[in-house]
């Protein structure tokens, strides 16, 4: 990791490692990274779910919408690489077939039908492709990585206020940083400014 080498297979070992030390929050930062590595891998999302439901106090949101929790199933489970090379290898295949209808090889109505079905389906990969990937560059997120850390109004300790407490395996947004401190907010919409060394970002 140190050498910038990194694959799935590591951090799940890493995660591991973190879980039987009973280091909860660094085994769910390490199976997250598995995670974007791989989203497919079974073992790794056991282990994280596993992580997960040892977390004190989890914050669990409502179930999204029926289509909203398809969407996100489906965005999850790619890579915006592997997005890309899908909807490339069915560009190659919708231009195969336009080449037949063209050049006369292949007249039917059904493959006429289905190059723009074709035509749709690719728009809507590269579509989700490029949501996941403005989702990434955007996102800054971490997991809290200590038990019981204190969430400020502001980025010193004195007289600003704790606002709430915040337990390791806690996944947060990352705002903004000062001399130590970074302000985070969490899936329930609380806001508050955390020292950088509680958490370890994705």
């Amino acid at each position: 990791m140190e050498r910038g080498w990194e694959n799935a297979d590591l951090y799940y070992n890493l995660g591991n490692a973190y879980f039987r030390s009973h280091e909860i929050g660094q085994a769910i930062w390490a199976y997250n990274k598995g995670i974007q590595l791989f989203p497919r891998d079974i073992d790794i999302q056991q282990n994280l779910d596993i992580s997960n439901s040892r977390i004190l106090d989890r914050l669990v949101l409502p179930e999204p919408f029926f289509f909203l929790r398809v969407y996100r199933e489906l965005k999850n489970n790619f890579t915006v690489q592997e997005f890309v090379m899908i909807g490339s290898l069915i560009l190659f295949l919708e231009a195969l077939l336009f080449m037949n209808f063209q050049f006369g090889w292949i007249r039917n109505i059904v493959v006429r039908k289905f190059i723009g079905i074709l035509v749709i389906v690719a728009m809507v990969v590269h579509g989700i492709a490029l949501d996941k990937f403005i989702q990434q560059k955007n996102a800054r997120q971490g997991i809290i990585v200590d038990n019981g850390v204190e969430a400020y109004s502001g980025p010193f300790y004195g007289e600003n206020a704790v606002l709430f407490r915040i337990n390791e395996g806690t996944m947060a947004d990352l705002y903004q940083s000062q001399e130590g401190w970074v302000e985070i907010m969490l899936i329930d919409g609380k806001t508050g400014w955390i020292p950088s060394d509680t958490i370890r970002l994705l």
